[in-house]
């Protein structure tokens, strides 16, 4: 069957305002060098989808200066590759309020393409998996939808955020729950799920018809109920952003090689290129246990701690437990202990920043201090 991919690059960034005050969430770097659509993207490629829609609502510039053409993704093509898709379409004006009004807004478009399997998810986690296996089990069973699910962990609190999935012990789903409220419901909806892209259409306006609001908490019970939805899991790293502290969590569990073999070695995670000159240290520079990004110059001292591209830590600076994103400057003297420093900020000499783990002091975007 072919197969194309529909990304919600902005659903739930409002549980990580701090990272998505001027980007969508499918653009938050992750991992040193990549953006959390990256993953999603990469699994879809991997599944041979060769169209993917991506619909945008809000600060999505940062998204499509970071896509492009599709070209790192080998989607740059002449008919479908990547098709950003507006926040409003057909008849509303109005911009989508829900998932299932985005849905709606993109029904024409759905309805224009040919494939026969729609790929549907969203964009606040990190994952690699095998998308390949995902879709054969969705023809085997015969299903008219599919949802993907990982297993609860029994230490994670943000995770409250997320749907859970009830099955009968053969896949098949009889119910979608709360996560924060049913106990020893342990499989968690990613967010990511395979439909016939015929019958999505007809579902979408059947419950549009109806009055219905909510995708899940309208749409997908419905269905559960009415048609055959089976659910698929996945095993493997997977990072759910859902809050400041589990991304600062989930990144520096990046710095062991274990977890990154899980993430890395699952799939290839294709991302942006940028021509950047080898990271540069100084002689009196000291690096441990960290990831380094291109183009990056230590004077000083990391550890622990993740650097995006263009970082400069000056002499004497002490940077431990902490994540830095791209062109940040670090001046001389300081110490970072647990600190999340988002663009292009700058840190003036002799300055001390300390978090902890569960609270990071988080540096917006551009600032001085």
């Amino acid at each position: 069957m072919r197969t194309m991919g529909l990304i919600f690059s902005s659903i739930n960034e409002r549980n990580v305002p701090e990272l998505t005050a001027e980007r969508s969430i499918a653009s938050v770097p992750f991992g040193g060098r990549y953006r959390l659509i990256d993953f999603i993207l990469s699994d879809m490629v991997g599944a041979n989808v060769s169209t993917v829609g991506i619909i945008t609502k809000y600060n999505f510039q940062s998204l499509m200066d970071h896509v492009g053409s599709g070209k790192y993704w080998d989607l740059a093509r002449k008919n479908g590759g990547i098709v950003f898709l507006p926040p409003y379409g057909g008849d509303s004006r109005m911009l989508y309020m829900s998932r299932f009004d985005a849905i709606r807004s993109v029904l024409k478009f759905l309805k224009n393409r040919t494939e026969d399997v729609v790929i549907m998810s969203d964009c606040d986690f990190a994952a690699g998996f095998d998308m390949n296996k995902a879709i054969d089990f969705f023809i085997d069973k015969k299903s008219d939808i599919t949802l993907l699910y990982r297993d609860k962990l029994p230490d994670a609190d943000e995770e409250k955020h997320r749907s859970a999935i009830v099955t009968d012990g053969n896949s098949r789903v009889t119910g979608i729950v709360p996560a924060d409220r049913e106990k020893g419901v342990n499989k968690l909806f990613t967010g990511m799920l395979i439909v016939r892209r015929d019958f999505l259409i007809r579902l979408i306006e059947r419950c549009s018809s109806a009055g219905m609001k909510s995708f899940s908490g309208d749409v997908l019970p419905f269905a559960v109920r009415e048609y055959r939805v089976s659910a698929y899991g996945i095993d493997g790293f997977f990072a759910s952003i859902e809050s400041l502290s589990a991304y600062f969590k989930y990144s520096m569990e990046l710095l062991h090689k274990p977890v990154r073999d899980s993430l890395f070695r699952s799939i290839e995670v294709y991302t942006k290129v940028r021509d950047s000159v080898p990271c540069h240290m100084g002689r009196d520079a000291k690096v441990a246990r960290s990831i380094i990004a291109d183009g990056c110059v230590i004077e000083g001292t990391v550890e622990n701690s993740i650097l995006f591209r263009g970082v400069h830590v000056g002499k004497g600076a002490v940077v431990k437990n902490s994540i830095v994103f791209q062109d940040s400057d670090i001046g001389e003297r300081c110490s970072l202990d647990f600190c999340l420093a988002d663009k292009k900020v700058t840190i003036k000499s002799g300055k001390t920043l300390s978090g902890c783990r569960d609270l990071p002091y988080f540096i917006p975007k551009d600032t001085v201090l």
